[in-house]
């Protein structure tokens, strides 16, 4: 293969290439380092060392409390030798390694995991940002957070710059390139010529679709490359169902999407490919920015929603799923810290997505730099205390609930049907029946009902009901989702189902609109003041029964940890009857902590609940309601039936019913008498359609929350309640009121960072470069009046449209040069006034992003496969990609699918990908790396996925039947958007000669070889 480059290098020529040849791995730059040490060292030095080695009295002489600390050392020296962690004596301590250093922390021993994050940070150079040395400081001013606004270019209101004048008015074609060409010529430069109609189509159609285009379009638009022409092809561009999937891709970076949690067994997160088709759709439907940031914050909350064009669902609430693809351990051993832990990288993508903020670095103090106080990072904490995670029918076309309603009207005939069986000539006025039934009541067992309801009042005397559901309502605070839940009133405590008569006490049951109907019953927060939760149910297997405490999810992946707090399997199996089922086992660990319960049924299953107590004993059986207290049957039986002529259900109609229905030789009362309601039920259910979830936020109860001193919630400090930034205002509300103050015109942040973000994505440079940073420890802007011109048009002008702001940005002359300076510049001058290409004076040349790389394969080799939405296509593992919780492996070609289709398993990420940058899904990363390593080129040459297209190309390369010219004249335009000179075309096919002679006359191999160099040049992996 490296011949083969030498031979074909003509492709790197230039000099901008060249210089990208030539350097050198970039590492992780000091924003990575330092979101590293916020999110994940400092709260473990917090956590487990502050205690005896912070403040004025520090054990064995050791202060973590500061760089310097560590540094200087204890009595045994340096804690600390960056870049050894072996050599290490923090590192020693926390591995409790024998003889070297004292066993740290010295009540127990830190989880692997953690002793790994020690264990990186020391390898990467132990990176800490706390440079002043503790304890000798000044005492402590308040932190004002108005004096830091002031001093900061980003906190100031958004200005509305006119274009500049210029003097060579005629080459900007609208208001950016103004901008762009003031600072140019300030600086005594020309802008570049503009680039090539090919190269400039390229660009185009990777840099909106993330696809190269076809030879057939590049003849299309080379036959008419004028302003309208490119205009055209823009619009085109704009409107493709693959534009969703190109910039859905961006966000997806942000967000950290993944399919899977990570850590030890990388259990999967259900249904996250959902959130992923969003994206793709909110993208190419152009929804605005500002209604699209408030679906993220708060989509749950939104009176009306945003509706599925076609299937007419709720896509608003879908987007609240972004706050929970985070990373989770199974085996959380303190399961606060856990919350603490994710809490602050959901803050961390929320406030760097949508503000370009560092908020999360106010975790355990106030911030060392922004205008961002640790009272406000609680603020934002307490929207997620307030908060819970579910998994929501989606309900397509609204299928399930228009069958429940149905369903509900026809249950209404249910007190005429009582009325007609009670009064005339019917069955239950029959002497035989009453006979029967007289028998049976004589016969019956019979309850001490003082002795029930003694030991009923010792229980509730001891207890806390949690839930009263005898009244077939939702207790105050609870919450419903989905169809399965219904209330069971006094009328009908007789209840039909479509599977047939079910007779029960006043309830919540999931069974009422037949087993297809899924949904779930939610408490408010409450805190845990008994070790157990007692639940008084009649249900059948499938179900779930949990308290989850401190929102933490996964407790059903560790039984040996969390038993106790969630019921499923057989565990809410009752045999039809009515028994008390508990939450118990490891919950009394967990009494102090604050948690909700939730009952769910989206399996089928079959479950009513009428009271729920918390309580430290077990459970008694409540009194009958409205008890059978007369000795002699005729008289209650009379009662019973004046009580059915008024359509209600008594418990003795209840027992007369079950008798009959027990009895093998049935009477025709329930043959008959119900039979038409039960069909019709049956036939209204068969409506349900099959569930579709998304993970969705959902409300619980609004909350506040301590303030953690130092990050610790071990420390809890002030109350703080769920509000905005304080620089921002600080109002307090629900989501949806912050989300509604983060879209005003009175922002200076919102409208700045996405505008940021979109013209990073189309020049490689944001003009604030540090995209998830505006403060000070971020980048200034090179162009702070561009800036606010952009963000003050994308608002008021584009009404936030992304697309039209995306269409100005590509039409502009500053994005049309070429990547080559102009020749009338002064090379010196370059060098002194614009080395970096900060001003913009030529195009910068841009690889392709890691995605674009494997779906231009795809197109170029026409084996793309542009099915889109729904789940993704698992990734193909290597010899190299085992361990726990390896799934089977996906196809190679992952099914010719687009790369954003392809799962992201957090632990087996795909291979090709990662080695071109694309990010590892931990936290919002605006701003990819971009590496130029060996390894990249060993990938190009030798990975079976490029291997196997570059065979399936030379196969369609050899069933066509035009000449060997033309054929390498059209995988050249296809692979790099130019068609080849005299002299190139030449060059390749004295090239396809060579490789068939090598291969003993094969030419199919040697097709072979020719379409993978091509990819593997600078030509391909690369925009000029």
């Amino acid at each position: 293969m490296m011949i083969r480059l030498q031979t074909l290098g003509f492709y790197l020529a230039t000099s901008a290439v060249a210089a990208l040849l030539s350097s050198t791995v970039v590492r992780a730059d000091e924003a990575e380092k330092r979101e590293f040490f916020e999110n994940k060292i400092r709260p473990l030095l917090v956590q487990y060392c502050f205690e005896c080695h912070s403040g004025e009295e520090i054990e064995a002489g050791l202060s973590l409390e500061s760089k310097p600390g560590w540094e200087f050392g204890g009595d045994n020296g340096a804690a600390i030798i960056p870049g050894k962690p072996d050599e290490s004596l923090l590192v020693d301590a926390v591995r409790y390694t024998e003889n070297l250093a004292p066993a740290m922390p010295p009540d127990s021993k830190l989880s692997d995991e953690e002793i790994a994050l020690f264990e990186k940070w020391v390898q990467d150079g132990a990176f800490d940002p706390r440079t002043e040395q503790a304890g000798h400081a000044p005492t402590k001013l308040p932190f004002d957070v108005k004096s830091r606004a002031d001093q900061q270019w980003c906190w100031q209101p958004i200005k509305h710059p006119a274009p500049p004048q210029v003097n060579h008015a005629k080459w900007p074609t609208n208001s950016v390139d103004s901008f762009i060409l003031a600072r140019i010529e300030q600086a005594g430069l020309h802008p570049a010529d503009d680039a090539t109609p090919e190269i400039w189509l390229r660009r185009v159609y990777f840099d909106l679709i993330g696809l190269p285009p076809s030879p057939q379009q590049i003849a299309a638009f080379l036959a008419d490359p004028s302003a309208a022409g490119k205009a055209k092809v823009v619009d085109e561009l704009l409107g493709s169902d693959h534009f969703g999937e190109k910039w859905a891709r961006h966000w997806m970076d942000l967000t950290r999407y993944a399919d899977s949690y990570g850590h030890e067994f990388d259990y999967p997160i259900r249904y996250a490919h959902e959130y992923r088709d969003y994206l793709i759709r909110a993208f190419n439907a152009d929804v605005p920015y500002d209604q699209f940031l408030t679906e993220h914050v708060a989509g749950d909350l939104i009176e009306s929603p945003r509706r599925h064009p076609t299937e007419k669902y709720n896509e608003s609430v879908i987007a609240t799923g972004s706050w929970f693809l985070h990373e989770a351990t199974h085996a959380p051993t303190d399961v606060l810290q856990n919350e603490a832990d994710i809490a602050s990288n959901q803050i961390d993508v929320f406030a760097k997505s949508f503000l370009g903020l560092t908020v999360a670095c106010a975790r355990c103090h106030d911030h060392k730099f922004d205008a961002i106080s640790t009272a406000d990072y609680h603020s934002i904490f307490a929207y997620l205390q307030s908060s819970g995670r579910r998994e929501l029918d989606l309900d397509p076309n609204e299928t399930s609930k228009t069958a429940a309603s149905q369903v509900a009207s026809i249950r209404e005939g249910i007190p005429d049907q009582l009325k007609s069986l009670a009064t005339g000539e019917t069955e239950l006025h029959s002497d035989a029946l009453r006979s029967a039934l007289e028998q049976a009541w004589t016969n019956r067992p019979k309850v001490n009902e003082d002795d029930r309801q003694a030991k009923w009042n010792d229980f509730t005397s001891q207890s806390t009901l949690l839930a009263d559901f005898t009244d077939g309502k939702l207790p105050e605070g609870w919450q419903k989702d989905g169809q399965a839940f219904v209330g069971i009133d006094n009328t009908a405590g007789l209840l039909l189902s479509p599977t047939g008569i079910v007779l029960q006490p006043h309830s919540m049951d999931s069974s009422a609109n037949g087993g297809k109907a899924t949904g779930s019953i939610r408490s408010p927060y409450f805190e845990l003041t008994a070790n157990q939760i007692h639940l008084r149910i009649r249900g059948d297997q499938n179900l779930f029964i949990r308290f989850v405490m401190d929102n933490y999810q996964l407790a059903p992946a560790n039984a040996l940890l969390f038993r106790g707090t969630f019921i499923n399997g057989g565990g809410t199996k009752t045999d039809g009857n009515w028994k008390w089922v508990t939450l118990g086992g490891d919950m009394r660990k967990y009494v102090g902590h604050r948690g909700y319960l939730e009952i769910v049924d989206n399996n089928g299953g079959s479950i009513a609940v009428d009271q729920i107590w918390m309580s430290p004993r077990g459970p008694a059986e409540p009194p009958e309601v409205n008890p059978i207290a007369a000795d002699d049957f005729e008289t209650a039986w009379q009662e019973t039936l004046q009580k059915a002529q008024q359509g209600q259900v008594t418990p003795m109609l209840r027992w007369a019913l079950q008798q009959t229905l027990a009895d093998e030789a049935k009477t025709p009362i329930t043959e008959q008498l119900f039979a038409d309601l039960i069909k019709q039920l049956a036939d209204a259910a068969s409506g349900f359609g099959n569930p579709r979830f998304a993970i969705t936020m959902t409300e619980v109860s609004p909350e506040t929350m301590p303030v953690y001193i130092r990050g610790s919630h071990k420390n809890p400090g002030e109350t703080v309640s769920p509000r905005n930034l304080q620089a921002l205002g600080g109002r307090e509300g629900s989501r949806l009121e912050l989300a509604n103050e983060l879209t005003t015109l009175e922002n200076p942040l919102t409208s700045r960072v996405i505008v940021n973000r979109l013209w990073h994505h189309l020049f490689g440079r944001g003009i604030v470069a540090s995209l998830d940073d505006f403060g000070p420890q971020g980048i200034a802007p090179t162009h702070p009046d561009l800036i606010d011109h952009l963000a003050t048009t994308f608002v008021q002008q584009d009404d936030w449209s992304i697309k039209a702001m995306l269409r100005r940005l590509v039409l502009s002359r500053t994005y049309g040069q070429a990547s080559v300076a102009s020749p009338t510049n002064d090379p010196t001058l370059i060098a002194d006034k614009d080395p970096s290409n900060l001003l913009l004076h030529r195009m910068s040349v841009r690889r392709l992003p890691a995605e674009s790389i494997r779906d231009g394969i795809l197109a170029s080799a026409g084996t793309l496969n542009r099915q889109a939405y729904g789940p993704g296509v698992s990734t193909h593992r290597t010899a190299f990609m085992s361990g726990r919780g390896a799934r089977g492996s996906g196809p190679l070609d992952g099914a010719g699918r687009r790369s954003v289709y392809l799962t992201v398993y957090r632990n087996f990420l795909n291979p090709m990908l990662s080695t071109f940058d694309r990010p590892t899904p931990f936290g919002p990363k605006g701003k990819r790396s971009q590496s130029n390593v060996p390894a990249q080129s060993l990938v190009m040459m030798n990975d079976p996925f490029i291997v196997d297209q570059a065979k399936r190309w030379a196969q369609n390369m050899a069933r066509d039947q035009r000449d060997a010219p033309t054929k390498i004249s059209e995988m050249v335009l296809a692979a790099h958007g130019t068609t080849p000179s005299p002299e190139q075309q030449q060059l390749l096919s004295d090239f396809l000669q060579n490789q068939t002679k090598q291969h003993g006359g094969n030419e199919s191999l040697a097709w072979q070889d020719l379409a993978q160099s091509l990819w593997t040049m600078k030509a391909y992996l690369y925009l000029r």
